[in-house]
């Protein structure tokens, strides 16, 4: 029938045409037969092509053995064990193989080399193979390379114990998205990097533009970066330019609501040099709080003050006619002083006043290291990570406390210390879970995200790591701690209410615990702050406090008696 001949194949070639008859019997079988030979064809030229590979490899191999001479003409076989993990199993020399050759035969200089240009994700991988390479991968003279083809610009190295891998660290991780509010689209997206940036400190919002600082003291001015889409979304502009507004910068603020409308102006607080008093040679450095025009860039305002005080962090509180500036210093204390930010733009000088906030002159024991601010309330967080208001309105007193008993319109400065965990109120998603429901406990949001800003358009957060910052984060106290449950309501009403009277035990107990009189008396005070306590009432007990320890003076010191 002619399917014999037709079917017949050579040994690598294609099937042999044979004598032709019965191929129209069956059109299926010469369809067969065409795929067939295009396999075979594919198969060979694949063969020949991995023979030309294997002769390319072998040439450069001999290549590689007669300029090195490294090992006899058996190959090259590098050997990637570390001296802390001993002899390679079966590490004998094998016939055909060579002598193995360890990796550290070669230069430190070259594997350092070799290995800073891996992306930083393969270098920390390959430091967690074994000991030599965790070594080798974090020296500085790997990150310093690193660091180098990352910023080119950075012509040195930064501050820490690990300065160019924390400075290639901080400018690997750098990065600030924004999520448009509103729409079906709910995606990240990533704004352009400034060269010039040595990673990313902290930013803001206003209404036209977008201001970084980054860990140098650079403040970088984003012109006109978001716009608006086709959708209506805003989304960032990529061909938007930035230039710098100025150096030196410790941090800076603008006005605290969420809507950037109000963000007029932009406060910075920087150092500058400032010329010797007369009689005096050379300059010395002092803090000063500039102020700027957010539309331009245009400094419209400067105040410097004396160059023994140091201050770290400034925020904003208050209207615009009453606008306080709150300035935190570098030993954890609060001082504030009012402008009239209506009155910025006109050529004219005068003499602000710098007073002691009532949180660090009522509570001299604390020591603050971050504060955060509304329009209507203030924030102070300790380095013990206690937490303490200030708030300026009933209605913002309410929404925190449930109830107007202890508030004072006339004291508005005064400390009320907030007992950990409370109800966090997630009324517009400011809290940054994602969603508008409240939260009662600490719960996690994105990792890759150190800061995060709201507007009334867009949710920003910024990324930026740093190896010298270690999470403040603690556990939860003992009350809600899983195993030791909270009192059911169908179970009766409780003897203690509020658990004061286990609350005041505590408080005993940490008095008890102090080993001087004085530190006594400020471990009181500090307690009296935590207390539900009118106003009127806490400044009484300070001030009997004060009255108290001038009068003990010395006495009372050493380390309490068993009946005290």
């Amino acid at each position: 029938m002619g399917e014999g001949p037709g079917r017949q194949r050579g040994p690598r070639g294609p099937p042999s045409s044979g004598t032709g008859h019965g191929v129209g019997k069956a059109a299926g079988t010469g369809t067969r037969e065409l795929s067939t030979g295009g396999q075979g064809a594919r198969r060979d030229e694949g063969r020949s092509r991995a023979g030309v590979v294997r002769m390319v490899r072998r040439s450069q191999r001999r290549k590689l053995q007669k300029f090195t001479g490294l090992c006899g003409q058996e190959g090259l076989r590098v050997k990637r064990s570390c001296p802390s993990c001993g002899p390679e199993p079966g590490g004998e020399e094998k016939k055909g193989r060579g002598n193995p050759i360890s990796v550290q035969l070669f230069p430190p200089e070259l594997v350092e080399h070799i290995i800073s240009f891996l992306p930083v994700r393969d270098v920390v991988a390959l430091g967690q193979t074994c000991h030599y390479f965790r070594e080798v991968c974090d020296t500085e003279g790997v990150w310093r390379r690193i660091c180098r083809r990352l910023s080119p610009r950075l012509r040195e190295q930064g501050s820490g114990v690990r300065p160019w891998k924390r400075a290639a660290i901080l400018n690997y991780t750098k990065g600030l998205y924004f999520q448009a509010f509103g729409g079906r689209r709910r995606c990240l997206s990533k704004s352009v990097a400034p060269l010039l940036a040595h990673g990313y400190r902290r930013f803001l919002p206003t209404k036209d533009h977008v201001f970084i600082l980054d860990y140098v003291g650079t403040l970088f001015f984003f012109k006109n970066a978001l716009v608006s889409s086709t959708l209506g979304q805003i989304q960032w502009k990529r061909a938007c330019r930035y230039v710098v507004l100025c150096r030196g910068a410790k941090d800076f603020a603008s006005d605290p609501r969420c809507d950037t409308v109000y963000r007029k102006y932009l406060y910075v607080l920087a150092t500058r040099e400032q010329l010797g008093v007369a009689g005096a040679t050379g300059s010395r450095a002092c803090d000063c709080v500039e102020v700027y025009l957010q539309s331009s860039g245009q400094r419209v305002f400067k105040m410097t003050f004396h160059h023994s005080m140091s201050f770290k962090q400034i925020v904003l509180v208050g209207q615009e006619t009453q606008r306080a500036l709150l300035l935190l210093t570098e030993e954890g204390k609060i001082y504030s002083l009012v402008v009239n930010e209506t009155q910025l733009d006109q050529p004219r000088s005068y003499t602000v006043q710098l007073a002691l906030r009532k949180v660090s002159h009522c509570l001299p024991h604390l020591r603050v290291a971050c504060m955060a601010s509304n329009q209507s309330s203030t924030v102070y967080i300790t380095d013990q990570g206690g937490v303490y208001f200030e708030v300026h309105t009933p209605g913002v007193y309410r929404d925190l406390f449930g109830t107007l008993q202890a508030f004072d319109p006339l004291d508005q400065q005064m400390p009320l210390a907030l007992s950990l965990p409370a109800k966090g109120n997630n009324r517009y998603g400011q809290l940054g879970t994602g969603d508008k429901m409240d939260r009662g406990e600490p719960t996690q949001v994105p990792l890759c995200a150190c800061s995060l800003c709201s507007t009334r358009e867009c949710l920003y957060m910024l990324s930026s790591h740093d190896i010298e910052h270690h999470p403040a984060y603690r556990d939860l106290p003992a009350s809600r701690v899983v195993g030791n449950p909270e009192p059911s309501p169908g179970a009766g009403a409780p003897q203690d209410p509020g658990g004061t009277a286990q609350a005041c035990e505590e408080y005993l107990s940490q008095i008890h615990s102090c080993p001087t009189l004085q530190d006594r008396m400020e471990k009181m005070k500090e307690i009296v702050g935590w207390m539900p306590l009118m106003a009127a009432q806490k400044d009484f007990f300070w001030e009997a406090l004060d009255m108290l320890q001038t009068a003990a003076g010395g006495v009372g010191e050493g380390p309490p008696t068993p009946d005290s």
